[in-house]
């Protein structure tokens, strides 16, 4: 992405950040959104990679018998 909103035209040099859930069949995450901070247009969404690592480790130590 360049540096500039495809809707607005704005130059982006911050963004607006909210947590969504990210569903697929059988499954959802916890997903971010990303948006512009002047016309509030969605500039992208993705899984959340705090909430993903988060999960990750608890999911390794709860296999290891750790909790």
């Amino acid at each position: 992405m360049n540096d500039n909103c495809p809707k607005c035209n704005a130059i982006v040099a911050q963004a607006f950040l909210a947590k969504i859930p990210v569903i697929a069949p059988g499954t959802t995450w916890r997903g971010v959104r990303y948006q512009c901070p002047i016309c509030n247009s969605v500039l992208s969404i993705g899984i959340d990679p705090v909430a993903l690592k988060s999960d990750l480790a608890d999911e390794i130590v709860t296999r290891l018998g750790g909790r």
